[in-house]
């Protein structure tokens, strides 16, 4: 684990990886904003799966699903910018919110992967950009805690 506190310019390799985590996670906090500007766009193209013009039963998930489309724009977005602001400053608090970031975004690609009926490339996106990157973080954040004062 030497190798993460080795300097990459002006932080070492494992901050650098927590801060490439962290802009992929961003990219699922634009999808989900994406979706509550216009969700039928999103299942469109794959962003969501449910959708408000089916059955009542896809109806019903897709209300859970903006529901948490809400609440990932009104908790986890702010925690990412906290992070990144943060950790590219170099504070303590930068630390703590990129911890709680990257924790949801490992929690959360678990829903899918847990979901019975989640398609497999949705599965697979979603550990690829977030739930590996995540983990990542949390150890390159880890062995750097020193780092941050």
């Amino acid at each position: 684990m030497k190798i993460l506190n080795k300097n990459l310019g002006r932080f070492p390799l494992g901050i650098w990886i927590a801060l490439a985590g962290l802009v992929l996670i961003f990219l699922a906090w634009f999808m989900q904003g994406y979706s509550l500007i216009n969700w039928e766009g999103a299942v469109k193209i794959g962003f969501q799966n449910e959708s408000f013009t089916s059955d009542a039963v896809e109806r019903a998930i897709a209300n859970v699903e903006r529901g948490i489309a809400v609440a990932d724009i009104l908790w986890a977005l702010p925690i990412a910018i906290v992070a990144f602001v943060g950790i590219s400053r170099k504070k303590l608090f930068g630390f703590v919110a990129g911890m709680m970031e990257f924790a949801i975004c490992v929690y959360f690609p678990l829903l899918y992967v847990f979901r019975s009926g989640t398609e497999s490339v949705v599965v697979l996106g979603v550990l690829i950009l977030w739930a590996i990157p995540s983990l990542l973080g949390i150890i390159g954040l880890w062995s750097n805690r020193k780092f941050f004062t």
